[in-house]
């Protein structure tokens, strides 16, 4: 499908096939939908539902971890005042909240997600500067990507950047990459990243003069798959 628009009234759907070059026209039932959606739960039920292992898996546990060491971070790492749990994360550490995840968004789909968190701030009542936990609960499992990225994805990355042919980038070369291309990581959003991911905002102490995938993706990401496989 390469198109979908819906009709003025809400009782049809038309959608454009890609290839096929074929259009169809759907009734819409919402009658069906609202009992599939009352068969959900309400609240954040049905969104914990679509975690492994729901809300006592490992999964909602860190994300509730995440959620809370945000809020700490946000008053400042080094503060000697008293932390205070408002309940709240500031609306700038929405990218950082997800890539803290293993789902790392671009630029424009972060500004997509801020965009639909602030109208949902907005419609409560509160200021658009911040999100609760819920609400990032329920960005989470509607933007995440179904499969992530896998480790495939990263070695055909890097076979296509290292122009000799080696899949091997020096470090300087793969800061130059992620500065140039597409939606580009600009000096601070690099260092921001690195922090978030290895703990040093330093590209000489978080990355090695050296990085193939496998390197990027156990020492950058913290992927665990390159490993378990050396093992066996």
């Amino acid at each position: 499908m390469s198109d979908l628009v819906a009709s003025w009234d809400g009782q049809w759907l038309l959608t454009a096939g890609g290839h096929d070059r074929s259009i169809h026209m759907w009734n819409v039932r919402p009658a069906a939908l609202v009992a599939t959606a009352k068969a959900g739960g309400s609240g954040i039920a049905p969104f914990v539902s679509q975690l492994d292992g729901g809300a006592q898996g490992t999964v909602y546990e860190e994300i509730v971890d995440h959620f809370y060491y945000a809020q700490l971070r946000a008053q400042g790492e080094d503060s000697t005042e008293p932390r205070k749990i408002t309940g709240k994360v500031p609306m700038s550490e929405l990218g950082n909240m997800m890539r803290s995840l293993g789902f790392y968004p671009s630029g424009r789909e972060i500004d997509e997600m801020t965009s639909e968190a602030k109208a949902v701030a907005q419609a409560a009542g509160r200021p658009a500067d911040s999100f609760t936990f819920d609400e990032f609960l329920a960005l989470y499992v509607n933007h995440r990507p179904i499969l992530g990225v896998s480790k495939e994805q990263i070695a055909d990355a890097f076979a296509v950047l290292a122009t000799d042919g080696s899949g091997v980038l020096s470090r300087e070369a793969l800061v130059r990459v992620l500065n140039s291309y597409d939606e580009a990581l600009g000096a601070d959003d690099l260092s921001k990243c690195l922090q978030l991911l290895v703990g040093s905002e330093r590209p000489e102490v978080a990355i090695p003069e050296r990085v193939d995938a496998k390197v990027f993706a156990e020492t950058l990401l913290g992927f665990q798959d390159y490993g378990a496989e050396a093992a066996a």
